[in-house]
Formats: C-alpha cells, sequence, structure tokens
C-alpha cells in the first residue's frame, strides 16, 4: 500500500456534505466490486475487481486490484522462442480523509479509471455518484502573489524549510508554449537579477521540502487544478497544513462539517 511514489488526484466532497465516514456493508462493497468489474470489462480491463479497506489514523485507504489489458511479450521455453499472452494484475490507490471530505485517488495517470473511481466511490461511501465534483484545489498563485513569503513554513510542525526549484508557465498560443523556470533556488535566483516570477499561468511548480524527521529533503510537486505528488504518502499531510496555511488550497464557499470525531457508521 505505501511502498512508491504516488501522484494523486483528489475531489472534494461537493460544498455543505456531511463528511463522516460510513463504513461500507459487504451488500455494497460487492455492488462496487461487480459494478467496476462490468465497467472496467469495458475498457478492456476484464471483470476482475478486488476491494480492500484499511482504516488508518491519516485516513481510509482503499486498495483497489484490477487487471490491465491483454499483453503478448516474447518468452523461451524448453530452449524454443514462444509467446505469452497474458493479463497484468494492477492496484490502484485511493484514501478518503472524512476531516476534509476528500477523495484522493492514485490511478497510474489514466484519467478514465480516476473518472471511474470519483463516481463509484461517491456510490460506494455515500450513496451518490455525484458526492465529489471535479472541482479544483489547489492554485498557484501565492507564488506570484506573495512571492518568496508564500514558502514560509515555520508555523506548521514537521516541516523546517521548504525551496522553489522549478515552474512551468503556460504561455499557450497556436504552438502551446511552455516556459520553464529551474534552479537550486529558484527565488533566490530571481532575487539575484532583481527579477521577479512572470505573471503567466503556473500550472506546474515543484517545492524541496525539509522534514523535520528526515536529512534529505524530499520532492513535492502541485500541478493545478488537483493533482500533487509525493515521495511518500505520509507526506501529505504535513504538506497540505503548509499549501492550506499559505493559500495554496482554494477554500471552500461552505465549509465541512467538522466531522472528524464522530463515530463512523456501518452502511449496508
Amino acid at each position: 500500500l505505501l511502498d512508491r511514489k504516488r501522484t494523486f488526484v483528489y475531489f472534494q466532497a461537493k460544498d455543505g456534505a456531511d463528511t463522516r465516514y460510513h463504513v461500507p456493508g459487504a451488500k455494497r462493497v460487492r455492488a462496487f466490486e461487480d459494478t467496476m468489474g462490468v465497467r472496467l470489462d469495458l475498457m478492456k480491463r476484464g471483470r476482475t475487481c478486488k476491494l480492500f479497506i484499511f482504516p488508518r489514523a491519516d485516513g481510509v485507504w482503499f486498495l483497489v486490484r484490477r487487471g490491465d489489458p491483454y499483453k503478448r511479450e516474447g518468452a523461451i521455453e524448453k530452449a524454443k522462442t514462444t509467446s505469452v499472452y497474458y493479463r497484468p494484475e494492477k492496484y490502484d490507490v485511493l484514501k478518503y480523509d472524512q476531516g476534509l471530505g476528500e477523495l484522493s485517488v492514485n490511478a497510474e495517470g489514466n484519467k478514465k479509471l480516476v473518472a471511474l473511481y470519483r463516481e463509484l466511490f461517491g456510490e460506494l461511501l455515500f450513496g451518490d455518484p455525484k458526492r465529489f465534483p471535479n472541482t479544483a484545489k489547489y492554485t498557484l498563485a501565492p507564488l506570484q502573489d506573495d512571492g518568496a513569503d508564500a514558502l514560509i513554513c515555520s508555523d506548521v510542525q514537521g516541516i523546517d524549510t521548504i525551496t522553489l526549484k522549478e515552474v512551468q508557465i503556460l504561455w499557450g498560443g497556436p504552438e502551446g508554449e511552455i516556459e520553464i523556470r529551474r534552479a537550486k533556488d529558484l527565488f533566490e535566483a530571481l532575487k539575484g537579477r532583481k527579477k521577479e516570477l512572470p505573471k503567466g499561468r503556473l500550472v506546474k511548480a515543484s517545492f524541496l521540502v525539509k522534514f523535520t524527521d528526515a536529512k534529505t529533503p524530499r520532492t513535492v510537486t502541485i500541478r493545478p487544478q488537483n493533482i500533487a505528488s509525493y515521495t511518500r504518502d505520509s507526506d501529505a499531510s504535513v504538506v497540505e497544513a503548509w499549501l492550506t496555511a499559505r493559500g495554496f488550497v482554494k477554500t471552500p464557499t461552505v465549509e465541512a462539517q467538522d466531522a472528524d470525531l464522530a463515530p463512523a457508521v456501518a452502511v449496508a
């Protein structure tokens, strides 16, 4: 579950929704697996689907075992060349944070699978396939508005320093131009030339984060509207605290209910 670097896509519950986590009963889990299997089969991934649920201190984690499209590879059998035709086994990882009312999805960058999980997990957990609308979570505007002050992290426990090392700026146009600015410390490099970040549309930013409990800084990448990439899943909660404090996380118009202290309720 936690053995690799992952990029998560984040979906927040619609405004005013009750964010309490309801433990899905066996019938609902089987219904999810059956429905997911049918949809996977339409995507040429076979009907195999198994859902595993892991409640943890930082949220409820879900592991989905599924198949990928068939592959054919060359092989050697009894000193002769042959071929092997098989369906690869894959695992997708999701997490639900009831305090934030947020679903995180890692499906190896497959947009169709991400959209499918957003729909079916809304149904699985809340009986509502539209529970998690595809609304924007992140903005990189603080980097342009506040400059180096956007990297202040002294008020966030668990982080010592944050350094901006790369941004990508979308200028668009008929050629889809993207400008990349990269340095060991981008704000220091700009300061040395008495420059500021360009005011174009920031579509990606990479930070070097020195965590208090680690000797070596680790990279965190944010891409609006709702994608974050971490070297370790455990980095997510503390980085989210910093992103929220500095205005990188968009504030919902209606605050989600404070349900993190409420007990989980089983739902058939």
